[in-house]
């Protein structure tokens, strides 16, 4: 199995992202919705999305964002975001998360078709006091014949 490259997925939440935690400890779960761009040689456009995540009480979260990017040939693919949002302290600081997820895409554009035979995945790092995301997704291709 080898990776290629499909795109950069650059997402801001629109407004303020809402999470509650009604139980004890940290775990809860959040929602926002935001907007952004993916740039890549094979996928580019404008991006809406929403994340419903769920927080674990170790402070890990659990993205569950949907998508659609308004490709710049006028096609809509979709996408869905799943995995883990791990959150470090770099050497200065600062925290950042650290994100691995897969991506699947869905589109009936006939250019983009052959998106949705694929699994992508793809890493990330999150903002949290902007709430800026930037993402880099990897398609998966297999090797075996």
């Amino acid at each position: 199995m080898h990776l290629e490259h499909l795109c950069a997925l650059d997402l801001e939440y629109d407004g303020d992202f809402h999470y509650v935690s009604p139980y004890e400890g940290e775990s809860g779960i959040g929602w926002g919705v935001g907007g952004g761009t993916a740039t890549g040689g094979r996928l580019r456009g404008s991006v809406k999305w929403s994340n419903q995540p769920t927080g674990r009480g170790d402070g890990v979260m659990l993205p569950s964002a949907r998508g659609v990017i308004f490709t710049d040939d006028d096609a809509e693919v979709m996408f869905d975001l799943t995995g883990r949002t791990v959150f470090v302290d770099k050497p200065t600081g600062e925290t950042v998360g650290r994100q691995l997820l897969m991506t699947l895409f869905e589109t009936e554009h006939e250019s983009y078709a052959w998106l949705n035979n694929t699994v992508c995945v793809t890493e990330g790092r999150i903002d949290p006091e902007r709430l800026v995301t930037h993402m880099e997704v990897w398609l998966c291709q297999s090797d075996l014949p």
